[in-house]
């Protein structure tokens, strides 16, 4: 008998051992710290306690660019960084041409998938040959942050909706505060929104277009509230500037929200993104894509955790903890998502821009030209260079970059 239990023990412990080492592991790569990347490793934890054969392990990149320099590297080794990726928006066409990329359409159940998301958001990772790198996960748009007690000792009881409301606004804010009414960025993102939004594209037909009447307009119009002194440089000490009260307004991600609410001691407002002619917001964030290079078993499984991230339940819970747009539609018709949104004001805004929300530039020439289009508008924004000089030089000097791009 004692010989027949040990056999049975060693049975037991060799089917155990083996049923551990089928499960695939597979490392989900990932840019985003903070409160941010502790959402992201209880959504790995929840998908792990859920299956049996899979199992994800979190590494964190530091930041998307980070992400980005590993990818770079490891296709250069011969070996994947990552099984699944999380690539900024304006990353992917990068890391696609280098073939390093799995086309998820040839992906069982790729088009139920598919079919739920926003039409911005299929649009966003669709390339012009009609291949898809990567599925969409953490997705934004930019919204207003206002401080109401400094808005209120400016004699406004609402916040500008149009930025020739917020010009009006931004002058009296300053006036009566003391303080910078508005942060605007020279990072495009806000930008392209204001530029649609004004009639005017940011790049078209192989060419920057910041030089034509539309965007000029817009620049001109955010070059005078530095030049009236209505506005600051958005820094990563805007944050915490809007939060000790030193500026009235930015306008950041609505995944900035929780991190505002661990920092800003008063209760502040959201306001949707401001507009020229008509309502237009960009859309930004990061999706997920599939090493080319990952075994064709860890590729299932990397696909099996995308598509588990979608479900609009994952989905609730991922919102709840990042504020992050829904990406699906089925998420959004959720009656707990419903009842989550309308429990406090401001929650609403981000999905309810998606209607009239359009995805980033994409193009290579476009990532690689933004650069140039920061130290530009720095020099407009900061140094009070000429404008049509300072823009007909930055899409002359960019031309290079769109070179290939029809």
């Amino acid at each position: 008998m004692p010989r027949l239990l040990t056999l049975s023990a060693t049975l037991l412990t060799a089917t155990l051992l083996s049923t551990a080492s089928a499960k695939t592991e597979i490392t989900f790569l990932y840019g985003l710290g903070g409160e941010l990347g502790k959402a992201i490793e209880s959504m790995i934890k929840d998908f792990n306690a859920a299956q049996n054969d899979i199992t994800v392990r979190g590494e964190f990149a530091n930041t998307y660019e980070g992400v980005v320099q590993k990818a770079l590297a490891g296709i250069a080794a011969g070996q994947p960084a990552g099984d699944v990726m999380q690539l900024e928006v304006a990353y992917v066409p990068r890391i696609a041409a280098s073939g390093a990329l799995v086309n998820l359409k040839a992906l069982p159940g790729f088009q139920t998938s598919f079919d739920t998301f926003w039409p911005v958001f299929k649009t966003q990772v669709t390339r012009p040959d009609g291949a898809v790198y990567s599925m969409p996960w953490n997705n934004s748009n930019p919204v207003l942050y206002y401080n109401p007690e400094l808005l209120k000792k400016a004699g406004l009881s609402a916040p500008p909706r149009t930025y020739p409301e917020l010009r009006v606004a931004a002058k009296k804010i300053t006036a009566a505060t003391g303080v910078p009414a508005i942060a605007l960025s020279s990072f495009p993102w806000v930008l392209e929104g204001a530029v649609w939004s004004n009639g005017g594209e940011m790049v078209d037909n192989g060419k920057l277009l910041l030089d034509q009447p539309a965007a000029k307009a817009v620049i001109t119009d955010w070059a005078g509230f530095f030049r009236d002194g209505s506005a600051v440089l958005q820094s990563p000490n805007t944050n915490a500037d809007f939060a000790a009260g030193k500026v009235a307004m930015v306008m950041n991600s609505v995944a900035s929200r929780p991190g505002l609410k661990a920092s800003v001691p008063f209760k502040f407002g959201t306001a949707p993104l401001p507009y020229y002619k008509k309502p237009v917001v960009p859309v930004g964030g990061a999706t997920l894509g599939i090493s080319k290079g990952s075994s064709a078993d860890k590729q299932q499984a990397a696909w099996t955790f995308i598509r588990w991230l979608a479900q609009p339940e994952q989905q609730f819970t991922w919102i709840k903890m990042s504020n992050y747009v829904p990406i699906t539609r089925t998420t959004t018709n959720l009656a707990a998502y419903k009842t989550y949104v309308a429990s406090e004001k401001g929650l609403e805004i981000g999905g309810q821009q998606l209607s009239y929300a359009r995805p980033r530039p994409s193009t290579t020439g476009y990532v690689q030209g933004t650069q140039e289009i920061i130290k530009s508008l720095d020099r407009i924004f900061l140094q009070n260079a000429p404008i049509d000089a300072t823009l007909s030089d930055l899409v002359q000097r960019t031309q290079p970059l769109f070179k290939d791009t029809k």
